[in-house]
């Protein structure tokens, strides 16, 4: 068992250092080819999307379901879901922020990863794993917090970090990684922006996290 977890935990690792060259390159036409899905529902791929309206008044917020992996949150209806250009199988969809201005190339994004093993993962297993494999990046990442948290309900861990700008990944980025498991699965939200907008960004992300249900 420790041996798959590993593997597939390297795998995660590799996903998160990946995914910080992959913001930093992709095009904007890569949005921009995404329709808002404010005012209509869409069910594809597994997932539905439906407008979250209150009260009869314009929607603000949008249900994403997702029955294969029991999940449900809600987000902005000014965010962009998508589930194009993601660097691993185990990634289902991400979340992308508006883009302000022409010279906001690297959208804030919100990634939604789940991980099927064969046996039971033990949060506190999985979270070792990874926090090792964090400390092993050979200086990439700078760790900032790493604290228990809730997810779902459910206990969880977060640990924040950052990168430093280099000649793959010329922008300086701040990284969220949140994850919970249950039973056989690992969910990870992983919340990455330019270092000098993640604050910007982060009380939104909380709660689209806040939402989240995982059933």
């Amino acid at each position: 068992m420790n041996l798959i977890l590993k593997g597939s935990l390297t795998i995660c690792i590799c996903i998160c250092i990946a995914t910080l060259f992959q913001i930093t390159n992709a095009p904007q036409t890569t949005l921009a080819g995404q329709s808002a899905v404010s005012n209509m529902n869409k069910t594809n791929y597994g997932f539905q999307l439906e407008s979250n309206v209150t009260n009869g008044k314009s929607p603000t917020e949008i249900a994403y379901r997702n029955p294969q992996h029991g999940i449900f949150m809600l987000f902005p209806s000014n965010w962009t879901f998508s589930t194009s250009g993601l660097p691993d199988y185990t990634q289902i969809g991400a979340l992308y922020a508006p883009l302000q201005n022409l010279s906001d190339p690297i959208p804030a994004r919100l990634t939604i990863t789940v991980i099927s093993y064969q046996q039971e993962i033990p949060l506190k297993d999985f979270t070792n794993m990874t926090l090792s494999s964090l400390n092993q990046t050979g200086g990439q990442i700078m760790i900032s917090s790493s604290d228990p948290t809730t997810l779902a309900g459910r206990p969880g861990h977060q640990v924040v970090f950052s990168t430093l700008p280099n000649i793959g990944s010329p922008v300086s980025l701040e990284i969220m990684h949140s994850w919970t498991t249950v039973g056989s699965k690992v969910y990870v939200f992983q919340y990455s922006a330019e270092s000098s907008k993640f604050d910007a960004y982060l009380p939104t992300v909380k709660q689209i996290l806040e939402s989240l249900r995982i059933e």
